[in-house]
């Protein structure tokens, strides 16, 4: 390999690591920042039937899974999935049934245990199948 050769590589490669140095720092500024504090949102559950529930929820919690766990409507799942809210499971493997988690009827690109709640949000979770 020519000494051109072996330099374009190290250029290139000191390229890459600054683009995604880069990249990093704008996810990080961009991204939705925890509130602290006293909050009060709405969460919203519905059924494989499409009843829906709404539950009022006061939470010093800069999550949303804290602050369900907080209510008792989700327990925590060490693998990082939550199968049950409220008292309704999903089973992928019986259904193919899983949570949709929407912010104000808007799909979520965060899961439960990182999406950051500000007060007056107002969150849905909709059994769905497939």
């Amino acid at each position: 390999m020519s000494k051109k050769q072996k330099l374009l590589i190290m250029v290139g490669g000191a390229i890459l690591v600054a683009l995604a140095a880069g990249a990093l720092l704008l996810w990080n500024g961009f991204s939705a920042k925890p509130e602290e504090g006293s909050k009060s949102i709405v969460f919203e559950l519905v059924d494989k039937e499409g009843k829906s529930e709404e539950f009022e929820i006061s939470t010093d919690a800069e999550y949303l899974a804290d602050a369900l766990v907080e209510e008792k409507l989700i327990t925590y799942a060490s693998d990082g999935y939550y199968t049950t809210i409220g008292e309704i499971t999903c089973d992928w493997a019986a259904d193919q049934s899983w949570w949709c988690i929407t912010k104000g009827g808007e799909m979520t690109s965060l899961g439960l245990n990182d999406l950051p709640i500000k007060d007056g949000d107002h969150y849905e979770a909709t059994y769905t199948i497939g």
